[in-house]
């Protein structure tokens, strides 16, 4: 890749517990050893992969991807279900020069959090699978004590978030299943305005529940066309061995295409980064090939196969047409 690109993401799933129970979750780790609950050692695997990603020497990672500066997008589980201790990591990355993002099922993102660290982040993806009580029940999107976060908390913390940080980018996430793949969400997301709708077809990593067919995926995905400015699509395809990714326990991991779970690299702490890279067998070129620079915040972004393909005969299009220099 000759062109260079301002950001680069790594995903942190820095906890398997969550409120919530969703069916299709494949956070699943068997309740490892979570690095953030051994003393300091998620900071010293913060630094560790500073000292790394920041390095001006060239690396497989950034022979690859030219970029210039590293997103930590923390995942979970739900984060913020970590109250104090994830706000101290989030400090520690930013401290350390990573911009910084999160995906979060919302329950926990109250007003105090974004007043306090809101203007911290480039980005806050919020999960949101379903607009009927009945529906995000029977996925498994509901705490203990039936609470749930509905479209109305959705639409009133955007506009939170949007008050205290009026750069942010706001991405939606959206697991179409089998509860679900029946609803129109035109009406909602246009209604927030996301700068991303990402729209995923329920993964069968760890179970089979909640499964689509490619058909009722498709359709979903064509009754929603009129938000395609918004909407990036994810299939099963798309979404494995496509994402660097880090357990909780401070293992990068990947999807495996063999067998049922995952396949894990050696812990970070232990080895070289190269090395805690290496051992997932991450092919670089074919992960570029799955990323595209963002119009919206000029970073690299996971696209499916079918968007890349679309995208690469568009140009090829333009070119003919004489419309692309």
């Amino acid at each position: 890749m000759s062109n260079s690109f301002n950001e680069l993401v790594i995903n942190y799933h820095v906890t398997e517990v969550c409120n919530y129970s969703c069916k299709f979750c494949y956070a699943k780790w068997d309740r490892p050893n979570e690095i953030h609950a051994q003393g300091k050692d998620a900071e010293l695997m913060l630094e560790k992969l500073a000292a790394y990603f920041f390095d001006e020497n060239t690396h497989q990672v950034k022979a690859t991807f030219p970029y210039k500066s590293v997103r930590i997008n923390f995942a979970g589980g739900e984060p913020l279900i970590l109250k104090e201790r994830f706000s101290q990591l989030i400090l520690k990355a930013k401290e350390l020069g990573f911009n910084l993002s999160l995906i979060t099922n919302g329950h926990y993102l109250t007003n105090e959090f974004i007043n306090h660290y809101g203007s911290l982040f480039s980005m806050i993806g919020i999960s949101f699978d379903s607009q009927s009580v009945d529906g995000r029940k029977n996925i498994g999107r509901i705490d203990r004590k039936g609470g749930s976060f509905d479209e109305v908390d959705l639409i009133n913390t955007v506009n939170r978030l949007r008050k205290v940080n009026p750069t942010i980018s706001i991405k939606v996430n959206t697991v179409v299943n089998s509860l679900n793949y029946q609803e129109s969400f035109v009406e909602l997301i246009a209604q927030i305005c996301p700068d991303k709708w990402k729209v995923f077809q329920v993964l069968p990593v760890l179970n089979k529940q909640l499964l689509v067919t490619d058909k009722q995926f498709s359709d979903f995905v064509d009754n929603h066309q009129e938000l395609s400015e918004v909407m990036v699509v994810e299939d099963n395809d798309a979404m494995t061995n496509s994402y660097l990714m880090i357990n909780p326990e401070g293992r990068f991991y990947q999807n495996s295409t063999t067998q049922s779970g995952y396949q894990y690299g050696e812990l970070i702490l232990d080895v070289s980064v190269d090395q805690a890279l290496k051992i997932c067998e991450i092919d670089w070129e074919i992960f570029s090939s799955r990323y595209k620079k963002s119009t919206v915040m000029n970073v690299l972004e996971l696209i499916s196969d079918r968007e890349y393909q679309f995208k690469q005969n568009q140009s090829l299009s333009l070119l003919s047409q004489g419309e692309l220099a």
